[in-house]
């Protein structure tokens, strides 16, 4: 199995998105690697540890009041971590990066009614760094992409496989006329 499988799998074989422009074709589509939910997750199982933990002393099953307060404390708190984490999820799972012959959009989804798009044309790019920092970093295998454009910085946080999605990515600018590189649909030897 070739990186570009292994890296554009990740989600499904996006080929058509809305907004896609008349001729533009898809490259890959990858999306931040999972451990960006791991803070919420952390602190929601701290929570439900929490929720527990007045069950664990008989003096709760003395009186009748107290065990109803105390159990209607702990169903809303499961119920407050299980929303968190599922609206972390579809952050996560609906915020994803495409790239295209023309362009890389970047899609990030914020909960439930929060979306923002941005997009920079691939020869407006001139650099493409990638940086592994830290020991959960290199154990779990993220890291950042850096690209330079004439217009300013941005940068992909948290990516899962980043030496192959900065070769892609490198690729993409190059035929996209970005880099250094000249577009190879626009070279003597191609026409």
């Amino acid at each position: 199995m070739s990186g570009k499988d292994k890296v554009s799998s990740a989600p499904e074989r996006v080929r058509e998105f809305p907004g896609q422009h008349t001729g533009e074709s898809v490259d890959f589509v990858f999306r931040q690697h999972p451990l960006v939910m791991r803070k919420r997750l952390i602190y929601g199982m701290f929570a439900l540890v929490l929720a527990a933990l007045p069950w664990d002393f008989p003096q709760i099953y003395d009186s009748p009041a107290v065990t109803h307060w105390v159990g209607i404390t702990s169903m809303v708190i499961i119920a407050a971590v299980l929303f968190a984490w599922f609206q972390k999820w579809v952050g996560w799972y609906y915020s994803v990066y495409i790239v295209t012959d023309r362009r890389v959009i970047e899609i990030k989804q914020r909960g439930f009614f929060r979306r923002s798009v941005n997009e920079w044309q691939l020869n407006n790019i001139s650099n493409v760094n990638y940086d592994i920092g830290g020991f959960q970093a290199v154990i779990f295998g993220f890291g950042d992409i850096i690209c330079k454009s004439y217009l300013g910085d941005f940068s992909i946080k948290t990516v899962h496989h980043p030496a192959d999605i900065h070769q892609q990515l490198l690729d993409a600018v190059r035929r996209g006329g970005g880099g250094t590189g000249v577009p190879a649909r626009s070279t003597p030897a191609s026409n």
